[in-house]
């Protein structure tokens, strides 16, 4: 009779943690657009705050210092989007050319094996595909400001408070307690910026070596290749991939009957395996011991709930979990499974 009742509660058990997990996954999904500019902020806190008490240490004011980290947020994301722009511009103005030798090419391929005719199809594509791009454009310029606005709104009010939760945290709990909580927040704080730094190393890298290959082998853009293959790179596994398919893209209509597309193929793909599917995932792996299988799923989880912003916040989301439930004793095992190596996890 008592294993019958057990079978029950275990059951009820896992039903009741699915539904909790559903329910979550529609809250967070539901308002990311507070949630996003939240979680950013928060990440922003933690990368920034040894600059931040660097300079308290020096005597400078706090809201002083503030100030000086939002100027060279401002400064650094500035920089980042002229280049973009010019870039961009620039592609869009070449883009009717590439645009009419693919369109020509699938009409032709279209009309001689399938005897279609796409013309009149194609012309209310273009029309209608151009008025969706300048809705599109203008709609998410204006959410990303205001998502931009928030998040520097929030940052601002965890700058001028967070100094007071160690104070704080020691009135809340017994001094073992607090000790295990400043812990736990360092360890956290510690990887995500080791993750930050890592990340932005290979990204770096994967971004110079792609923007270098286009110049020598003179495919146009390169600047833009490259900054896109470093922005992309920090989506674990999928994102150096999508960078390097625009330029072997490209490749193809610029140098139609040439080895050219073959050489920038070959070694774009090769960039970006080894720094993206080999050097990226071995030192996120072995830094973290995070399990190869938890990134990819944290991926595909948060790039569903949060989008694009949840694809870069994947990982670093994936470490801060796994650290909490370390310090859980209850909830250790999964922590465990969570990890790479079992030789790596201290007893």
């Amino acid at each position: 009779m008592n294993g019958h009742e057990d079978q029950w509660n275990r059951i009820l058990r896992i039903t009741v943690l699915i539904i909790l997990i559903i329910a979550v996954t529609f809250v967070l999904k539901t308002l990311k657009g507070i949630f996003v500019p939240l979680v950013v902020a928060v990440f922003l806190t933690y990368l920034f705050a040894p600059f931040v008490e660097l300079l308290a240490k020096a005597k400078i004011p706090r809201i002083l210092s503030l100030f000086i980290l939002l100027g060279i947020i401002g400064v650094a994301g500035t920089l980042l989007a002229r280049v973009l722009i010019v870039n961009v511009k620039e592609f869009i103005n070449y883009w009717p050319t590439v645009e009419n030798k693919l369109v020509t090419r699938i009409g032709y391929f279209l009309q001689t094996y399938f005897n279609i005719d796409t013309s009149d199809l194609f012309t209310i594509l273009r029309s209608q595909r151009i008025t969706d791009l300048f809705s599109s454009v203008v709609n998410r310029s204006f959410s990303f400001i205001g998502k931009f606005l928030l998040t520097m709104l929030i940052l601002i009010f965890i700058y001028l408070s967070y100094h007071n939760y160690p104070r704080l945290i020691k009135k809340a709990f017994d001094r073992e307690r607090a000790k295990e909580i400043f812990e736990v927040l360092g360890n956290i704080n510690s990887q995500i910026i080791n993750y930050i730094m890592i990340k932005t190393l290979i990204s770096a890298g994967t971004g110079i070596l792609t923007g270098i290959t286009c110049a020598l082998l003179g495919i146009k853009f390169p600047v833009l290749w490259g900054s896109l293959a470093f922005l992309l790179n920090y989506i674990p596994y999928v994102g150096s991939i999508a960078a390097v398919t625009f330029p072997i893209l490209l490749s193809i209509f610029q140098f139609p009957g040439s080895y050219t597309p073959l050489i920038a193929a070959g070694t774009l793909l090769a960039i970006q395996f080894f720094m993206g599917s080999y050097l990226d995932p071995e030192m996120m792996g072995n830094r973290f011991n995070l399990s190869p299988i938890l990134i990819i799923i944290s991926l595909f989880f948060w790039s569903y709930v949060w989008g694009i912003v949840g694809a870069f916040l994947a990982v670093p989301i994936a470490a801060m979990v796994k650290i909490v439930i370390m310090n859980i004793g209850p909830l250790r095992f999964i922590a465990v499974l969570m990890s790479k190596k079992a030789d790596s996890i201290g007893e």
